[in-house]
């Protein structure tokens, strides 16, 4: 076997490094394998070579930021979907620079291609009468509509990101007091989140209506046939609710409101009411307290806009911010994963 071959250097470095030593979790193994997906077949396309005859050399920097500015570009990814992709790679060069010395300088220069900048964006969240017509526009008469309004509930009380929330098991929760619910979030790291009452009477009715044990390994949320429920599902739930609301809530129309602005929507909520920042990082389960800082710099920037809004003397500019053929082989090994 050819020692300068790409392929069994990225089989290698999902089976043995991610999964056998790094012992990732699943997502985070789907999330590079779509990287990789992307990547390969963009490599492919502009080299005109097969997937399997591709060479380490065939990879290197030039064809890297190619890809980048080709998936934002072309693809009309976001900058930061960009730095995602690029961690991915770049996390694949530092590995393939020790198992391959003689490609060592071209990972350098791969491992050293930066973090693309991008202007500082308000994130989106709800204010309370938004939400609340959001939750209202939920028909609770209907075996799904309830199960709706608990996992919206339960996002929000929580804080948790769409996928902690799927995943969820019924053991999981404590409903009786002091409320709570164990969350697995990234890494695998478990983190316990307070319930309130009201949310812990809801999810209880939800689960006494579904006949489930309360320490059943269930999950809490599954779909029409019990299947599992997927990101996509709510996303498509929320967005359906969201246009229902709207037509009694005017500052919702046009607005994309998606799973994670419940989870923008809780870290504010709790700023506003005065909840320290180093809190708000246990509750979303942020490694870094910096992460949830975001939250902070986000209320004084709107409170900055809306000073600047009422008028007056003083009127401040807004800062300046800065055809090759599918092949069956590596990229069906990714997709099989």
């Amino acid at each position: 076997m050819n020692s300068d071959l790409l392929a069994p250097y990225v089989q290698s470095f999902f089976r043995d490094f991610l999964v056998a030593q790094r012992d990732v979790s699943r997502n985070t193994v789907m999330s590079y394998r779509d990287t990789f997906r992307l990547f390969l077949s963009f490599a492919s396309q502009s080299q005109e070579m097969p997937v399997p005859e591709m060479m380490i050399k065939d990879v290197g920097p030039d064809t890297v930021l190619a890809f980048l500015d080709h998936i934002e570009r072309e693809r009309d990814n976001s900058v930061a979907s960009r730095n995602v992709r690029a961690a991915c790679l770049r996390m694949f060069f530092r590995y393939l620079a020790g198992e391959h010395p003689p490609s060592a300088e071209l990972c350098r220069r791969v491992t050293a291609i930066p973090r693309k900048k991008h202007p500082f964006s308000l994130v989106g969240y709800l204010e309370a009468d938004e939400l609340q017509a959001i939750l209202t526009a939920v028909d609770r008469a209907t075996a799904r509509g309830r199960r709706d309004y608990t996992l919206l509930w339960l996002l929000y009380d929580t804080g948790a990101r769409v996928q902690e929330a799927l995943d969820l098991k019924v053991a999981a929760l404590q409903l009786v007091p002091p409320e709570q619910v164990r969350v697995l979030g990234k890494g695998r790291k478990e983190r316990g989140c307070p319930l309130s009452k009201e949310t812990a009477a809801i999810v209880c009715s939800y689960l006494k209506e579904l006949g489930i044990s309360e320490q059943s390994d269930a999950a809490v949320f599954v779909g029409r046939h019990g299947q599992p429920m997927t990101r996509s599902g709510v996303a498509r739930l929320i967005k359906k609710y969201t246009a229902l609301a709207a037509r009694t809530m005017p500052t919702l129309r046009g607005r994309n409101i998606t799973p994670h602005t419940m989870r923008h929507t809780t870290a504010m909520h709790m700023l506003q009411a005065g909840v320290d920042l180093d809190v708000i990082r246990a509750v979303l389960g942020h490694v870094s307290v910096l992460t949830t800082h975001k939250y902070a710099q986000i209320d004084m920037e709107m409170k900055r806009r809306a000073l600047d809004a009422m008028g007056g003397a003083r009127k401040t500019a807004p800062e300046e911010m800065p055809p090759w053929h599918r092949q069956p082989d590596l990229l069906e090994w990714l997709e099989a994963l």
